[in-house]
């Protein structure tokens, strides 16, 4: 006799012991005398339905029992060894010692469910979440979509249910109605069938129970929706095809056969396989998959756990979906001592017998009996549970041959990866589809012969890493109210392993109550400009107010690009930007995307037109903007020249901003119902060149005039600072001749300041001081853009903001910046702002809390999510680490970080789960915006974007566009250049 097998974790080892294949009633036991007579007299029909009866969401009926289940959080195992991974293969059967503990012999069903990227519900929601999307932002976001799931670019992701059995219906279906509710059975072939509430309300309550116990074991859940069982039970029965979503199943609980408007398919049972038919909807088209069910019947006697031997995490990882359904029965720690010393007799007994007829008692009886007493022994000592269980896994395809080859590597699979062994029974393969449903299972005559239990061990569970996954970036979090927190944004790219979809947005991160923060942090090079520039594009265009203050050019370029196409090319175009003429009529420069351009504001301070930031045109008062304006003067000139002039410059100003106010409150005279708007139209503000001007012309007044020597020299070198300073090629940026010279950006969706020849803000030259002043102004308006806005949607909110810090540590290397970044890091998810910071050290944000006297507020606490590109050095790379939750010296993550690939980075998302990630372009006008390589950006900007999405191509077109484009350019004088077809190969930068 062979015995059942047990397979232990003991540590790392998972020890068995041995196993004999023997048949077992099903769970739950069989049918009396009378049941199978009335099961007899039913017509083939009736005895071929699934035996859902009722369903909401929180419990379903199976038959005559009761189940309830929830969602088991995953987590992300891509950069975490071994050994880390032991608490996580301990998660499911810590939960299972639980529930044995709390619940007395319970039926169970674990699956492992695959979910097809299917993200046409996805862009819905986001662009209804969104605040004001553009129309260019519906199709953005439709045609990522399209892509993403009609080239097979995303694999399937996992979700990991646990399901259990709390209730059992009594005999009758309730109430005085039968006779009626039978005349309606007959006629409409749907059961309407009453449950008494108290019933329902008490198994509600059991399954409470069970989510409490769930969660008391450590384990994270997720509600099991009704939408989500069907979905769970589609999958199951539809194979490779294309699971509906029509809601039908969404109007009221379940009645019984009422789950035929949920799945209507055919399966005639071939002898290895199921031959699936389902009707498309849409085109009447009668549809086939084949679906298989495999056993596992043989099992090692012991299994060392290791991540590269999980099995559970393998299957994931093929590039086909499995279904793995493992049900069983919890034995209390009594019943499962005695099994197993009812399997050490049976084992002594046959090595008895075999000693007794002279025959040569084999090694691995031998070994099989002393693994039993230890069982034993460890059960007297360690009383503990365990459970008789079958595991089935259900593969599907488009032909028979896929199928049998897909079953083959399964085989293979296990065999070499566990030394383990999977079969295909034969002639029962619609009563193991039964078993692999969520709910009891199959429990006729026929398939309750089942020699593929076996006797484990709850361990056994945590071999496998059911639980690990691949999956990081947004996702929603819903409470047991069924409120959801947070929600998936705009599509960043895919992980490199396994293929999923990554989503992210800044706000659903700050909605789910976690920090402002995001960091972008590698070398130059890697591709962390192409992901803030792609994040600052689609969120505008969903309607988030966006300022991305930039010490280079790439913001600009990338807006100049989708704004005016080639013109940018011209050798003309930057001269006539830094004017501020760009569109306006006379100007060469015609948008060729007008709404694109009327919702954009660049601020080029060195090269724009002069006082384009002057304080006082800036500032929302005058008041304020004199405020501004004097502690700008202060950093300009240093403190010891402002302490010899600031009286000078504080009278000026004080004469010109009382002048301002009279002039003000003349107006109000005449004009009592006069607005704010109407003020600031006809009332010209003061500049704050005019206040420099009076301490010129107060000078000219007072040389000659016979004043002390000490005075005119005083006042004489604060007209030459001044005048000086009003000169000076940076800091002119300050000084407005004319009231009109001032930014208005006017709640545009995108405003860019671009900081590109700025002196270096370090040490205490005047050029540095120069630039400290400037970051000073840019901080300043940036302050003024983020302040709480009054633009506000009755339903969703107050409108969303964020702020773009590139090269981070530029800008924080004055007070005034550090005062900015600290401000949106502690204060912005109270006022719905988030802040990118983009660095290539990560050593630059520990410098910026190193200034703040409430550094760890300011610091890693409010940051979210990390975005770590190629770095190229150990040491930059172990400074990144930390941000990443892991310790700067694990050399395998130094090294990861090192060897990452343009447009490839290691990802830290708001649940704090690692993955790479392969970001994506997507489109090629957007690769085209933001191409700066000088060898490249000719050939892709010399084609229009054009202004409508929908005729934007992909990058998987563009080496042939731009291919088509050099050759008619120099088709007539030279041979074309090759194209560098590998920059669309490549994981897009």
């Amino acid at each position: 006799m062979n015995p059942f097998y047990l397979l232990p974790i003991l540590a790392l080892v998972v020890v068995g012991i041995g196993a004999v294949a023997i048949f077992v009633f099903n769970l739950g036991g069989g049918d009396d005398k009378t049941g199978r007579e009335k099961k007899a007299k039913e017509p083939r029909t009736e005895r071929e339905r699934l035996p859902y009866r009722y369903g909401d969401d929180i419990i379903f009926i199976w038959g005559k029992s009761v189940w309830t289940g929830f969602f088991v959080t995953t987590t992300t195992d891509e950069h975490i060894s071994s050994d880390e991974l032991i608490p996580e293969a301990l998660k499911l059967p810590n939960l299972m010692h639980q529930i044995a503990r709390e619940f007395h012999r319970p039926q169970f069903q674990l699956m492992l469910v695959p979910r097809r990227p299917d993200l046409s519900g996805w862009s819905l929601d986001l662009v209804g979440r969104s605040w004001r999307p553009t129309d260019n932002y519906r199709k953005l976001i439709r045609r990522e979509a399209d892509r993403a799931t009609s080239q097979d670019r995303l694999g399937a992701q996992y979700d990991v249910v646990f399901l259990m059995r709390v209730g059992q219906l009594a005999d009758g279906r309730g109430g005085g109605s039968a006779v009626v509710s039978a005349i309606a059975d007959q006629a409409t072939g749907v059961h309407d069938e009453y449950f008494d509430p108290s019933v329902v309300a008490e198994w509600h309550e059991r399954a409470d129970e069970v989510y409490a116990v769930a969660v008391d074991s450590g384990v994270g859940t997720q509600p099991l929706m009704r939408r989500d069982l069907v979905r769970i039970i589609r999958t199951c029965l539809f194979g490779h095809l294309p699971i509906p979503d029509e809601g039908a199943v969404d109007r009221r609980p379940w009645g019984a056969h009422e789950f035929e408007l949920a799945a209507d398919f055919r399966a005639p049972n071939h002898k290895s396989r199921l031959e699936v038919s389902v009707i498309d909807d849409d085109t009447g088209e009668d549809q086939k998959t084949y679906l298989t069910t495999l056993v596992a019947t043989g099992w090692p006697d012991a299994i060392r756990f290791a991540k590269t031997r999980a099995w559970g995490r393998i299957l994931k990882r093929l590039d086909f979906p499995v279904v793995v359904s493992w049900r069983g029965i919890l034995l209390p720690p009594e019943e499962f001592r005695d099994r197993g010393k009812k399997i050490r007799d049976n084992l002594e007994d046959e090595a008895r017998d075999m000693d007794r007829a002279s025959a040569r008692i084999d090694s691995l009886l031998v070994e099989q009996v002393e693994r039993a007493n230890h069982l034993v022994d460890e059960q007297d000592s360690r009383p503990f549970p365990g459970m008789e269980s079958q595991l089935l896994l259900t593969i599907s395809a488009p032909t028979t041959e896929e199928l049998e080859n897909r079953r083959k590597r399964i085989e293979r699979l296990f065999a070499k990866t566990l030394d383990a062994t999977v079969l295909r029974p034969k002639r029962l393969q619609y009563r193991l589809l039964y078993n692999v449903l969520p709910g009891d299972g199959d429990r006729s005559p026929i398939g309750r012969i089942a020699p593929f239990r076996r006797l484990q061990e709850l361990d056994q569970l945590g071999v496998a890493l059911l639980t690990t996954a691949t999956q990081v970036g947004d996702r929603a979090v819903v409470g047991r109210d069924g409120i959801a927190k947070g929600w998936e944004g705009m599509l960043v790219g895919r992980t490199r392993d396994g293929h999923n979809p990554v989503h992210y947005s800044a706000h659903s991160a700050i909605a789910r109550e976690n920090g402002a923060g995001v960091v972008l942090v590698g070398a130059s090079g890697g591709g962390k400009t192409t992901l803030a520039l792609k994040v600052f594009h689609y969120e505008s265009e969903a309607g988030v107010r966006c300022v991305f203050i930039d010490p280079k050019i790439d913001a600009a370029r990338m807006a100049y690009f989708l704004a005016f196409g080639s013109q940018v090319l011209d050798s003309e175009f930057m001269r006539h930007a830094g004017e501020g003429c760009l569109g306006e009529p006379g100007c060469p420069f015609q948008p060729v995307n007008e709404a694109y351009w009327r919702e954009t504001e660049i601020i080029d301070p060195l090269r724009g037109r002069a006082g384009n930031l002057d304080p006082l045109l800036t500032a929302a008062t005058v008041t304020e903007g004199r405020m501004h304006a004097q502690a700008m003067l202060e950093i300009f000139l240093g403190d010891v020249a402002w302490s010899r002039i600031s009286g000078y410059v504080v009278e000026a100003f004080s004469r010109m901003v009382n002048e301002y106010d009279r002039e003000v409150a003349a107006f109000r005279s005449s004009h009592p119902n006069a607005t704010r708007e109407d003020i600031e139209r006809n009332v010209t503000r003061p500049t704050t060149w005019n206040v420099l001007q009076l301490v010129v012309e107060e000078f000219d007044r007072v040389k000659d005039a016979g004043v002390a020597d000490t005075e005119v020299r005083d006042l004489r070198f604060a007209a030459a600072v001044l005048e000086d300073l009003r000169k000076n090629p940076y800091a002119r940026v300050a000084f407005a001749r004319e009231a009109t010279a001032a930014v208005d950006d006017a709640g545009k969706r995108r405003t860019i300041i671009t900081l590109r020849g700025l002196p270096r803000a370090h040490g205490n030259s005047s050029s540095a001081n120069i630039a400290r002043g400037i970051i000073y102004l840019v901080t300043r308006l940036g302050f003024q853009m983020l302040e709480e806005t009054t633009e506000r949607d009755p339903v969703k909110g107050w409108r969303p903001q964020l702020l773009f810090v590139d090269e981070a540590y530029s800008v924080a290397s004055t007070g005034e910046g550090r005062d900015l970044i600290s401000f949106v890091l502690k204060q912005g998810r109270a006022f719905n702002i988030g802040i990118v910071l983009i660095t290539q050290q990560a050593g630059d944000l520990a410098r910026i809390e190193s200034e703040d006297v409430d550094a760890k507020a300011a610091g890693t606490n409010q940051i979210h999510t990390v975005y770590a590109f190629r770095h190229h050095s150990d040491a930059d790379a172990a400074q990144t680490l930390p941000l990443l939750n892991r310790s700067p010296a694990e050399r395998s993550m130094i090294e990861t970080l090192k060897s990452l690939r343009d447009g490839e980075c290691v990802m830290r998302d708001v649940d704090a789960e690692l993955a790479s990630v392969e970001v994506d372009r997507a489109f090629f006008e957007f690769a085209a915006a933001i191409q700066s390589n000088p060898a490249l950006e000719a050939r892709f900007k010399s084609i229009d974007p054009s202004p409508d999405v929908d005729d934007w191509r992909t990058v998987e077109e563009a080496s042939t566009l731009v291919e088509e484009v050099m050759t008619a350019a120099t088709a007539a004088t030279t041979t074309p250049e090759p194209v560098d077809d590998d920059a669309f190969a490549r994981p897009m930068v």
